[in-house]
């Protein structure tokens, strides 16, 4: 007689393989303390990395002079550009040599090497030259990068300063009011922020989006583990020699297969929380010490729908995976198969990071939502743009997608295949 299907069955066998990744003790640390433990390992690693790295940069004034405009009256110092760079650089931790020569350019020890020009004075209080500073960046030094942004941010402000003054200058000479802004940028770009239906957003959203996108990536990071333990739940249990009696018992092979399943899902999920908690507790670290409140884009609603849409992504990779697994002799070779399928989920994880899949053409789109993948990207894509009834319609096509494999592919197994791989 053949067995019957009962949740009797499946409750005492879900109860077994959770006990036995209870035991587990260093698949529980790789698939839940690592990821929660990582992320924001790596943020602090980061932050206190790049505080403790030397950047020597040199600073030389070949002008070394003070000129005044005689028609506007507008004196102006190279002395006080040199100032002001060395103060800021300084001020952010950067190692500032003041020179004389431009031979220490050839330093090798020397990051970064800004020149002031002979004539800059000059040609600063000009009404027909610029005033150019030079930079050299050494090549392949991330560090010089960071400098050179902040020298830029250093002079766009000096600039500023002394712009203003020429146009008061030229104000006062003119007998007539001048708006500086509108002499010296008369025509600006203004960006509003709004969501997806016009109406008005605040600044945070991009970065929710970001935060979104980044989940989505996250999922790359939470299919392996569940499919290793199928692997070993299935492959290991033939080769440690205790598959037979879980075949012996009175239980059905779908139901032992089901609760393989579902345990290494809830694994899976396990990882997936931890993987969200992880990121949260970087980017909070990281806006304590950038001072940006990144804390306020955290959405407790978005995690619970990345964790949903991790549950039944994690368990269509492991169904798809199932009837090739089962007919493999060895775990090297199952997990091979099994590196395939979440291969295919990296790269859609990977492209759901930079692509807004719901604004691909239907000609694309339409064709790949016959991957599971897919849907569990528009979920979280269609969530954070304000698309909730089409968030809820790819769940439950992820839903029920997962469920039917789940379903298709336990009928294809039979006990044989279970004791003895064909392959």
């Amino acid at each position: 007689m053949k067995p019957r299907f009962t949740f009797s069955y499946l409750r005492t066998l879900i109860w077994k393989e959770l006990l036995d990744l209870s035991r587990d003790k260093k698949t529980i640390f790789t698939s839940i303390l690592l990821p929660l433990v990582m992320l924001p390992l790596i943020g602090l690693l980061s932050l206190a990395l790049v505080a403790e790295q030397p950047v020597r940069i040199a600073v030389i004034d070949l002008d070394n002079s003070t000129y005044i405009n005689p028609y506007l009256n507008v004196t102006f110092s190279s002395k006080w550009v040199l100032n002001n760079i060395t103060y800021y650089l300084e001020k952010y931790g950067y190692i500032v040599n003041i020179s004389r020569s431009t031979s220490i350019l050839y330093d090798p020890n020397i990051d970064l090497v800004v020149v002031i020009p002979k004539g800059f004075s000059k040609n600063a209080t000009s009404l027909d030259s610029i005033a150019r500073i030079i930079i050299y960046k050494k090549a392949g030094v991330q560090a010089a990068t960071r400098a050179e942004s902040t020298i830029n941010s250093v002079i766009n402000y000096l600039s500023y300063i002394l712009s203003n003054k020429k146009i008061n200058s030229i104000a006062s000479l003119l007998n007539t009011t001048i708006v500086p802004d509108a002499l010296r940028n008369p025509l600006q770009s203004m960006t509003e922020i709004v969501t997806i239906h016009g109406t008005p957003a605040q600044p945070e959203v991009e970065m929710k989006n970001l935060f979104a996108r980044i989940l989505v990536l996250g999922l790359s990071f939470v299919i392996a583990p569940a499919a290793s333990f199928v692997i070993d739940g299935i492959i290991g249990e033939r080769e440690r020699k205790t598959i037979e009696m879980l075949l012996a018992s009175p239980a059905p092979v779908t139901t032992i297969i089901y609760s393989k399943m579902i345990a290494a899902t809830v694994l899976g999920l396990i990882t997936a929380i931890a993987d969200a908690m992880g990121l949260v507790a970087y980017m909070f670290l990281f806006g304590l010490a950038s001072g940006i409140p990144f804390g306020l884009i955290v959405d407790p609603m978005i995690l619970l729908v990345h964790s949903i849409t991790a549950f039944f992504t994690i368990l269509s990779t492991i169904t798809i995976s199932l009837p090739f697994i089962t007919r493999t002799r060895g775990i090297r070779t199952a997990s091979n198969i099994a590196s395939i399928v979440t291969t295919i989920g990296i790269v859609f994880f990977f492209t759901g990071f930079i692509i807004d899949y719901i604004r691909l053409p239907s000609a694309i789109l339409y064709p790949l939502y016959l991957v599971p993948y897919t849907h569990s990207i528009l979920v979280i894509q269609s969530y954070i743009v304000g698309y909730y009834q089409r968030a809820l319609l790819h769940g439950l096509v992820l839903a029920l997608s997962s469920m039917f494999l789940l379903i298709f592919t336990s009928k294809t197994i039979s006990k044989e295949k279970l004791l003895v791989a064909p392959i």
